[in-house]
């Protein structure tokens, strides 16, 4: 009951900011009434993705294309289909600043678990790693080819657009760089004349991934020389920066924010590792606004999960990082590297903390495994080799989060995947919604749609996107907001959203259920074709 009245709550504030907000600018002159129009949604309450006040009103679509939002004379409008939103949110559909994925896998289901979440834009390329680059394919240097992954994603079709980033690490192999400590001069120019193609060809901008191998072994001069690149072209850098523990996050931001010298920055998935408090998220935020105040732009997403996700490595000793070192530790340095794994496992939060998400435990914990097989938790690690499963590290803490997922200026992300065993994957953007808008009352919907599409579109500068306005792509969600659930939990990873009744992309509503044998209708959008 307590729930139901918060919910009745907020949206009779809705009605309310209705009726006394301005008629939105797109109101003057109102629709050409000789005109048949595609799609109509009726009186919903709007939330452009600008920010400002919700409105009672009308949009009418016409091919891929949004022609007008204010209110509509239903007596002389002529058009071909009519949802009904009465009593609804409408808003532009949201956009993720980081998404993994890849449309042409067939386990991937042309990225549809975006689009149950209201997602209609995902920017693919992450963490130093091109889109739809898998080395394990073919020669590392030969194989991939930027512009016919593309080509191939429009012939195929993907459930969400895609905008994209091109990889410093995928770059690095291409242009033999691979894990060197150091690129040499003749490596250096070719990754920046990769870049510089991609660029040129659409890419949003160089996402980086610091802290994994190759990109821990960057040096700033290289950086530089390709965060120069990206700046020519207008694009933005990306990063997973280097290093998130709350007593290195500090230099990796000011690493990034050097970058930003030369082009504008990003920090993906921004987190205070082992984080206990909301001054230590705030300070962080502080970091990034003085360096704004200082004329470096400089922005950040967030997810609204506790733990991160990838493999064994975030454990490992800098001796430790690549195959070759992680295999000479176990065979000259073993006990040493034994020693280092247990105080390691301590300091994140114990192998309790640690979830294996892959093979024949998966579900199960570190300090689970430890005691079915009778080896010590650091032999566990040890015996999985190099690598490891996927694994979940539960090392956030909610009140150092919170600081970023409320932030006005910290945009919302996945970090997740079609195939990933996080509930992030299923649910980031319902739980903003669920817990942070409706539940506490922390954040108004109008900022927290604001921080899912129009301020992820400025920072990609995705211009066709984010906004319901006139003339921008018809991305649109509609959503019941009572019944707005993430679904998914740690003991049900892929249980699925609801309360998005409509999720229409391109102008066309979308068949959202796994595995539809419906059209798709999102393409890749091209920063250069102006999406």
């Amino acid at each position: 009951m307590k729930f139901l009245v918060k919910v009745i709550s907020l949206v009779g504030l809705l009605f309310i900011a209705a009726c006394s907000s301005n008629e939105p600018a797109m109101e003057e002159g109102g629709p050409d009434y000789s005109v048949t129009y595609d799609l109509h949604i009726t009186g919903g309450t709007i939330v452009d993705g600008s920010g400002e006040a919700s409105f009672v009103g009308d949009i009418l679509v016409n091919g891929d294309m949004i022609a007008y939002v204010g209110s509509v004379d239903t007596s002389k409008i002529q058009v071909n289909q009519t949802l009904d939103a009465t009593g609804k949110v409408v808003s532009p559909g949201f956009i993720d600043a980081h998404s993994h994925g890849n449309p042409l896998r067939e386990d991937n289901d042309y990225l549809r678990n975006f689009l149950r979440q209201g997602i209609t834009t995902v920017v693919l390329g992450q963490d130093g790693t091109s889109p739809g680059y898998f080395p394990s394919d073919g020669d590392e240097q030969g194989s991939y080819n930027y512009t016919k992954w593309i080509e191939e994603v429009n012939a195929q079709g993907t459930g969400p657009n895609v905008a994209t980033l091109i990889g410093h690490g995928s770059i690095r192999h291409q242009s033999g760089g691979g894990e060197k400590d150091q690129v040499s001069p003749e490596e250096q120019r070719r990754m920046e004349e990769i870049l510089a193609d991609a660029m040129m060809a659409g890419a949003y901008g160089l996402n980086t991934g610091l802290e994994y191998v190759p990109g821990r072994y960057a040096s700033p001069e290289e950086m530089a020389g390709l965060a120069k690149v990206v700046g020519a072209h207008d694009g933005l850098i990306s990063s997973h920066i280097r290093n998130e523990d709350d007593d290195q996050v500090h230099a990796s931001i000011a690493e990034l924010i050097e970058q930003g010298k030369y082009a504008r920055v990003n920090a993906s998935h921004i987190k205070v590792v082992y984080g206990k408090t909301r001054e230590q998220g705030d300070a962080v935020l502080r970091q990034l606004r003085e360096a704004r105040a200082n004329g470096i732009e400089v922005t950040a997403d967030v997810y609204p999960y506790l733990a991160s996700f990838g493999d064994m490595s975030y454990l490992y000793p800098e001796w430790a990082k690549r195959e070759y070192e992680f295999n000479e530790a176990v065979e000259n340095r073993l006990e040493e590297f034994r020693e280092f794994l247990r105080a390691k496992i301590i300091r994140r939060n114990g192998p309790g903390a640690i979830l294996v998400s892959s093979g024949e435990y998966s579900g199960k914990t570190v300090a689970e495994i430890s005691e079915i097989t009778g080896k010590a938790p650091e032999d566990v690690i040890i015996d999985y080799g190099h690598s490891g499963p996927s694994t979940a590290h539960f090392i956030m803490t909610k009140e150092t989060q919170d600081a970023f997922i409320t932030a006005p200026d910290v945009s919302i992300s996945t970090d997740g995947s079609p195939t990933m065993r996080h509930p992030r994957s299923f649910g980031s953007f319902p739980k903003v919604i669920e817990e942070y808008v409706v539940r506490d009352g922390v954040m108004s919907l109008e900022l927290a749609i604001n921080k899912m599409t129009g301020q992820t579109a400025k920072i990609f500068d995705i211009q066709s996107r984010g906004l319901l306005k006139e003339g921008m792509g018809a991305d649109i969600v509609v959503m019941d907001l009572e019944n707005v659930k993430a679904g998914t939990t740690w003991t049900d990873i892929f249980a699925q959203p609801t309360g998005f009744d409509y999720v229409i992309v391109n102008g066309h509503v979308t068949d959202t259920a796994p595995n539809s044998s419906e059209p798709t209708y999102g393409r890749v959008l091209l920063k250069t074709q102006g999406d």
